[in-house]
């Protein structure tokens, strides 16, 4: 994650953390434009380890302004996509996106706490969640409670940037929390997903002030069997 652009009267690095976490106001349109500009990469790797089948039912957690939607359902026709977001400003964001490029029959954003995921067991064959991590209150409860809503030989699909690289970001400081492979793997093993494979990437983004940033990031693909 890149460090985004904010006006000046918002620039601290506290105000910026409670913006990634959870957009809002004019501010919040310009954080998220430059967070899916930045988060792209990650996204596009992702969906192609998710691997979903034809008429998939697909469940993402935080898709921030969504506009990554229309690329990927254009790959299957029939998958339904279901998105949650803890921010209302992107859950309206994203309706209106879909609505301008057609995709609302296919779709549907709905607002959640960030604790429970609001629907029955065994209703998605995929899910996928890229850079909120580090901001769930309730991992453990979360990741079981996403477990429950997968149907039986699913997978979910988590992806985050390595704790290292993280700390080279000031604005990390304020309310994340950051991950290696070790700290992850014991997360997921206090539930009942199985990890299929964690594959590494790494990449080069430009800050808004036109320097480099390489980071290095993982694709957790977990099942449940």
């Amino acid at each position: 994650m890149e460090t985004p652009y904010m006006p000046e009267q918002e620039c601290s690095m506290e105000a910026l953390a409670a913006q990634l976490r959870q957009p809002s106001g004019a501010t919040g349109k310009e954080v998220a434009d430059n967070m899916y500009q930045s988060n792209l990469g990650m996204i596009r790797e992702s969906i192609a380890v998710l691997s979903s089948k034809p008429g998939d039912a697909l469940l993402e957690l935080g898709h921030g302004n969504a506009h990554h939607l229309k690329e990927w359902l254009q790959m299957d026709p029939n998958a339904q996509y279901t998105g949650l977001e803890c921010s209302e400003l992107m859950q309206a964001e994203a309706i209106a996106y879909s609505e301008e490029e057609g995709l609302s029959e296919r779709c549907r954003f709905l607002f959640y706490d960030g604790y429970k995921i609001p629907f029955e067991d065994d209703s998605f064959d995929r899910m996928l969640t890229v850079n909120t991590l580090y901001f769930w209150n309730e991992p453990i409860a979360l990741l079981q409670d996403i477990y429950r809503v997968i149907r039986p030989d699913g997978y979910c699909c988590i992806t985050f940037v390595d704790a290292l690289a993280m700390d080279q970001l000031p604005f990390t400081q304020y309310g994340f929390t950051k991950y290696d492979i070790a700290r992850f793997t014991h997360l997921v093993a206090q539930t009942d997903f199985t990890i299929d494979a964690i594959h590494t990437r790494e990449e080069e983004v430009i800050n808004k002030m036109g320097d480099p940033f390489h980071r290095n990031y993982y694709i957790a693909l977990l099942q449940k069997k």
